[in-house]
């Protein structure tokens, strides 16, 4: 690509002093709970870092590789999540899977963050490793980069920031709306199991006639979990399923754990999900049903939980609606157990209160249900197509401003003095931080 005049390109270790930080041993208590910022990757928020989960002492920082970040230098992850990004607003320490600039030269620290923004794909391609994939200082250093004069720095800074922002704010407006059709969809289930979608003028908390209620174990051949052993691991084989594969109502796939066939042959009939049945999440996030409408041989964890309905006592999909409500919830709720993961007991579990109509009457309910919930599901489609063109568009965005296309350079600057990129560097003028 030819660069647009007065441009040049270096690479990142010509524009900056880089480090990386490290990791008080966790073993020593007196290394922790101090008052310096202590940043992991998951602190890294692709914005302003302004305080971290964790700190540590002056004796943890004397004692490791930690370092001291003065601030508003950029942060940027080299494992696991390659190029997640920050920018601290405070002094702070890091481990060393964060790399992060000590000195910039030539260089506007939020055009660095937009350009490595930009880069994200690319540093991910650099990645190497087997689970979890990384990249070194030293790959990080030779990554090129494209520097116009300072002024413009600035000027492409601010119509990126002027762009995003609205972009922003129509996302934040599609967030919301997904939120409204979550709470819809509740409102809807809480009607249908209150008996108001199929009677009127019903007083709240009365039961239509002839509903009853009834103990989940009693409408059901079995309530179990997953077997309870460390599965043996396999490359391929029976899908064992986890909680992170039950998503968006339904089972994922594309992304599993295997087990042995002859592990899975040795499980109880009870453990082995079938057509007709419910998965139920009971630890960690629990409180996600999830029906089983297929036929396929697959096994699962024990922080899931196996629902087999009575088909003569309680329609599938009617269970698995309730399952999903908000009252059900405050069951699960009200007999979780656990401080930092909270459990649901199987004998919790099994003493859920379900309202339960004649059979005719369920098959009504679940129809009026996935009547409303298919405009809900067409809304919110919609929505997630309008929320990935946001994306693309701030994509563009950047692509047009490193190209630079975004803002016209014939531009009177009104910014820094008319420094270029080439002067800067030489002369070591350092960034304008903000």
């Amino acid at each position: 690509m030819k660069l647009p005049k007065g441009w040049i390109e270096k690479n990142l270790e010509e524009i900056a002093d880089w480090g990386s930080g490290g990791t008080p041993k966790s073993t020593v208590s007196e290394y922790y709970d101090g008052n310096i910022p202590w940043l992991i990757i998951n602190d890294l928020n692709d914005g302003y870092i302004k305080k971290s989960k964790r700190n540590i002492t002056e004796l943890g920082l004397k004692n490791s590789s930690a370092k001291i970040v003065d601030p508003e230098n950029i942060l940027i992850a080299m494992y696991g999540s390659i190029g997640k990004l920050g920018i601290n607003k405070i002094p702070l320490a890091t481990n060393q899977a964060i790399a992060f600039t000590k000195k910039l030269y030539g260089i506007f620290n939020k055009f660095l963050f937009f350009y490595l923004l930009f880069s994200r794909p690319n540093l991910y391609k650099l990645g190497k490793g087997g689970t979890q994939l990384n990249i070194s200082q030293t790959v990080l250093k030779k990554v090129p980069i494209v520097i116009p004069p300072l002024p413009e720095q600035h000027r492409i800074v601010q119509k990126i920031e002027e762009l995003f922002s609205e972009l922003d704010n129509g996302v934040k407006q599609l967030q919301k709306a997904k939120e409204q059709i979550k709470t819809y969809r509740q409102s809807v289930l809480k009607a249908a199991f209150e008996g108001k979608l199929t009677h009127n003028n019903l007083k709240d908390g009365v039961l239509p006639k002839g509903w009853r209620e009834e103990k989940l174990n009693d409408l059901c051949e079995l309530i179990t979990d997953g077997d309870h052993q460390a599965p043996p691991k396999s490359n391929q084989g029976i899908p064992f399923i986890v909680i992170s594969n039950l998503r968006n109502g339904k089972i994922d796939f594309s992304n599993t754990r295997f087990v042995t066939k002859s592990y899975y042959e040795k499980l109880s009939d009870k453990r082995k999900p079938k057509k007709g049945d419910i998965l139920y999440t009971v630890t960690g996030s629990f409180g996600i049903p999830i029906s089983v409408n297929f036929e396929k041989e697959f096994c699962f964890q024990r922080h899931i939980g196996l629902i087999r309905p009575q088909k003569e006592m309680v329609e599938n999909k009617y269970l698995t609606f309730y399952l999903s409500s908000n009252s059900c919830y405050k069951q699960a709720l009200s007999v979780a157990t656990g401080t930092a993961q909270k459990t649901v007991p199987l004998k919790g579990l099994r003493n859920f209160v379900i309202p339960v109509p004649t059979a005719g009457e369920q098959k009504i309910i679940v129809s009026e249900i996935e009547e409303r919930f298919s405009v809900a599901d067409k809304l919110e489609e919609n929505i997630d197509k309008s929320l990935q063109q946001a994306e693309v568009l701030r994509q563009s965005i950047l692509k047009k401003a490193f190209e630079g296309k975004l803002v016209p350079q014939s531009q009177k600057p009104s910014g820094p003095k008319d420094l270029s990129a080439e002067q800067a560097s030489k002369t070591g003028e350092p960034v304008e931080k903000l």
